[in-house]
């Protein structure tokens, strides 16, 4: 199928594990399953923008419903930073990462691991199946990722089709392909900003910048995504503290992502600009964009429990 005829798509945001509330968009949105596969009288395709596992405390199931989708040809699937990293561990450990006391996988995927605790073969399959989607897709009318959007990053990872080509590129090249690995964590983590706030930090402390926006020489806390006190709210944003910072255009296509857990009613960023993460996990809202090749987006299109 063109990636470019696309036109009838349902854009999901963080599912976070979460299949009850999952499920129950799907069937707002008009999915139905019948004779064991997903179906949309409408023809509609979902696009899934990543952080579909770990936080939440269904993850089985949450990867049965999206494996389903897959298969019956309903679902684009994006990864986030918690798929990419369980999926980079296995790739380097294999099943040891999900069964050893001493696994790096231990304190951020407890859940998932308890879950999958009896049936470990499972989740090496499920993991197997995520290392052939990739991070970001885009056309000549939209484009979707988990985290952020940077023409810049999305030309250092275009070269590779999956997340296991990316990761073989690791393996093989004899360099440690810094460009390429700081042009992943952006793209699944968001771009941050570092501050030291005081002489007596050994490490800065680091924000996720609001990128939609120009940031330049604006206060600090209009700048950046956080749930925590701003450590010296005062703080101007100038050029140096970010180098070659560009915002998304007002001139763009739409972007579509994840990742931010807004607390407030969903709502659109901009009009071209449209964050799905209103946090599922946390007891918020899980939200979808219904989008009919509309170049301006329209708040009318957000769906959401």
């Amino acid at each position: 199928m063109d990636i470019n005829s696309w036109n009838r798509l349902d854009f999901v945001g963080d599912i976070h594990a979460n299949s009850k509330k999952f499920i129950s968009l799907l069937e707002k949105l008009g999915y139905v399953f019948v004779n064991d596969k997903w179906e949309h009288s409408e023809n509609r395709q979902l696009v899934i923008l990543g952080d579909f596992i770990n936080a939440g405390f269904d993850n089985i199931q949450t990867l049965s419903i999206l494996y389903k989708l897959w298969k019956s040809n309903k679902a684009i699937i994006l990864l986030g930073n918690h798929e990419y990293f369980l999926a980079w561990y296995y790739f380097k450990f294999g099943r040891t990462a999900f069964t050893s006391s001493k696994s790096p996988l231990i304190n951020d995927y407890e859940s998932l691991l308890n879950e999958f605790k009896n049936s470990v073969d499972e989740l090496c399959v499920y993991t197997e199946w995520l290392l052939g989607f990739p991070l970001f897709i885009e056309n000549d009318k939209f484009r979707a990722v988990h985290a952020y959007w940077s023409e810049n990053n999305i030309e250092q990872i275009k070269p590779y089709k999956n997340l296991k080509q990316l990761f073989e590129k690791f393996e093989n090249s004899k360099s440690k392909e810094k460009i390429l690995k700081n042009a992943i964590n952006e793209t699944i983590e968001g771009l941050k900003i570092q501050l030291y706030v005081s002489c007596k930090m050994d490490k800065p402390v680091k924000y996720r910048v609001k990128w939609w926006q120009n940031i330049y020489n604006k206060p600090l806390p209009q700048s950046i995504m956080t749930h925590r006190p701003v450590k010296c709210p005062g703080i101007i944003v100038a050029p140096e503290l970010l180098p070659g910072f560009k915002h998304y255009a007002e001139t763009e296509i739409p972007v579509f992502f994840g990742h931010y857990w807004f607390q407030t009613l969903p709502y659109l960023l901009r009009n071209n600009v449209c964050c799905l993460d209103f946090g599922a996990s946390k007891g918020g809202y899980l939200v979808a964009y219904r989008w009919n090749g509309e170049k301006e987006l329209n708040v009318n299109n957000l769906v959401y429990l």
